[in-house]
């Protein structure tokens, strides 16, 4: 067999975006012909113990064993960490890690030099593309978030860099807002922080769409026949600015076993319910509720008689710099006195949940979910409708695209509301767990077409083979790069 083209594969140090390290298990098991080196960037463990623990499980893998030797695990030292302690969010302190990384993947590739052939950048990483270019290697992004939240990344690019508009004027608007891959008008109120708040989209996310221009491809975690529109948009929009090629290749769950994931007491628990009878309550590993909204949250479970299995974590304190979330030591002290008493026979209070594996029980009957893209896809692929409570990020745009154009959840709130009430929760939990809801039918019809898209000849085996195509083509180009390079 001829030698190996080496991939460098650079994933954001936060667990939403570990589908990378799937992306890359796929990729070398349809080619024999690439390797594959993951270069993790730790956080430190007092910010976030989620992330950095199954960081640590990455890197320990890398150093002994691993399943196949074309995949290695490298953590990079760490670089000055004054910059990115001292800021002010999570999004912040975790892109000015990255960036202080420049030098160390620089390193890396010079001592495997001629061998990699290009880099494979998470969505919020693309400023290695310019270590990529310094060396004239081609750059893939991998984009965690759905085709429709690329679409509208790179539509309000091209409205602030070539229209010369303002995007950061639709915040606090009532307007609706057409963007090229979403089938409605998107109310303004809906739109990700990150698109119009100023001092994240000047700051950092109008440069991550920049940087979608500059890669030679994108690839993202979604599915032809979850978002046809949403991909048909890219060969017709933007005003006929370049996009890359955009690849779906999902959905690509996550299968690597969280060190967390050590207590068979929640599947045991739910093995002893009734097949679809319990709802599933969880927010991501970077979300949380205030206390007030807990106690609401209690109100409403308890008085839905919904039986329910809930993973509840502490929210980040707010006069904390970018404070990450941590678990509950005594669940009693947040919630509704006697609430763990009145519903022992009904539902279960948690902390860390493995989510698949929880999904894919029989038992659960509905998710209330914070519609981060990864568990809309798990839940999509376990037959699961969503309950939407979105938090942060984009999930208000995906829970609008959940409800309002595919079918596929219930409303449950926005997260404008300050406090949802247990009223209002009770109304949602009873909807989304009602045996003939029709977003319930349409879940079970996604399910089926998720899980063929993986298969042979199934529409994201076939646009992964594409991908693969491309890469290689690419690597021929690549080889005849000038060897004087740094």
């Amino acid at each position: 067999m001829e030698s190996s083209r080496h991939l460098v594969f650079i994933p954001w140090p936060l667990m939403g975006h570990v589908q990378i390290v799937e992306l890359a298990k796929l990729i070398i098991d349809r080619e024999p012909r690439i390797s594959v080196t993951v270069l993790l960037m730790q956080l430190p463990s007092y910010k976030d113990t989620v992330s950095s623990s199954f960081l640590d499980s990455l890197s320990a893998t890398g150093s002994t064993s691993t399943t196949t030797d074309r995949l290695k695990f490298l953590e990079l030292p760490p670089a000055n960490p004054t910059a990115e302690w001292n800021s002010k969010t999570r999004g912040y302190f975790v892109h000015n890690l990255v960036l202080s990384q420049k030098s160390n993947v620089e390193d890396f590739v010079k001592s495997h030099k001629p061998n990699v052939v290009g880099f494979v950048v998470d969505m919020l990483c693309t400023g290695m593309i310019d270590v990529a270019e310094k060396f004239q290697l081609p750059s893939y992004v991998f984009f965690a978030s759905p085709a429709s939240f690329l679409g509208s990344m790179l539509h309000f690019q091209t409205l602030q860099d070539e229209k010369n508009q303002d995007v950061t004027e639709f915040k606090n608007s009532n307007s609706h807002v057409l963007i090229p891959s979403f089938e409605n008008p998107v109310p303004a109120n809906v739109l990700s922080a990150v698109l119009v708040d100023k001092d994240l989209w000047l700051g950092r996310f109008l440069d991550y769409a920049r940087g979608y221009r500059k890669a030679r491809a994108i690839i993202v975690n979604t599915f032809e026949e979850l978002e046809s529109y949403a991909m048909s948009s890219f060969s017709a929009a933007y005003g006929g600015s370049i996009v890359p090629p955009v690849y779906s290749v999902g959905p690509i769950l996550n299968r690597t076993p969280h060190p967390k994931d050590t207590d068979d007491s929640i599947i045991k628990w739910l093995d002893e319910q009734a097949a679809s009878s319990v709802v599933f309550l969880c927010f991501g590993s970077q979300g949380g509720l205030s206390v007030e909204q807990v106690k609401e949250l209690a109100g409403g479970l308890e008085h839905s008689g919904c039986r329910f299995l809930w993973s509840l974590r502490r929210l980040s304190e707010k006069n904390k710099n970018a404070e990450f979330p941590s678990e509950y030591s005594d669940f009693g002290q947040v919630l509704p006195e006697g609430f763990l008493v009145r519903t022992a026979g009904v539902g279960k209070v948690v902390g860390w949940v493995p989510q698949v594996r929880v999904l894919s029980h029989p038992a659960i009957g509905g998710f209330v979910s914070h519609c981060g893209w990864n568990s809309v896809l798990e839940s999509i692929w376990c037959g699961v409708p969503i309950g939407t409570w979105p938090l942060h990020a984009e999930q208000k745009m995906n829970a609008f695209q959940l409800v309002k154009e595919l079918g596929l959840g219930v409303e449950i709130c926005w997260d404008d509301e300050p406090v949802v009430t247990a009223e209002e929760i009770e109304r949602g939990l009873r909807k989304l767990m009602e045996s003939e809801d029709e977003a319930r039918k349409k879940v079970k019809d996604m399910e089926e077409k998720s899980r063929m898209s993986m298969e042979q000849d199934g529409s994201s085996y076939a646009s992964l083979g594409r991908l693969i195509h491309h890469i290689m083509t690419n690597e021929t180009d690549s080889l005849n790069r000038d060897e004087s390079l740094p």
